[in-house]
């Protein structure tokens, strides 16, 4: 019975996986659609500047003075690997960081400490 039972809930967690759609806090949810994506994005997700005053504090805080780490194996950015990159964040990070990755293949495992929040990729 217990392995039913498991092979039941990891089904269920495969379907939650791959679930075609995906759905927002608001009225109007995501399209499973590739194609309506994009029509969906500029109706539904408006600009910074925009939505200021709207937003929780912490993120307009980030959102106010975004950097960008470049990351390039070449050595012509500010890391040449994922790893450092993210290593470079401060535990505690109150800034938007975006991470702009060049061209490559990197094998790497990177972990992100939930003290670390408001990294883009």
């Amino acid at each position: 019975m217990g392995t039913i039972k498991a092979t039941c809930m990891a089904a269920a967690a495969v379907l939650l996986l791959v679930s075609a759609t995906a759905s927002s806090n608001d009225t109007s949810p995501i399209p499973g659609d590739p194609s309506s994506l994009k029509p969906w994005f500029r109706a539904n997700v408006k600009p910074y500047r925009h939505r200021k005053g709207t937003l929780d504090p912490a993120l307009e805080a980030a959102e106010a003075k975004p950097r960008t780490i470049k990351v390039r194996q070449d050595g012509s950015g500010d890391y040449r690997t994922l790893t450092d990159a993210v290593e470079s964040i401060p535990m505690g990070n109150t800034q938007r960081v975006i991470v702009d990755i060049a061209a490559g293949v990197y094998i790497e495992k990177i972990k992100i400490e939930k003290d670390k929040p408001f990294v883009t990729f």
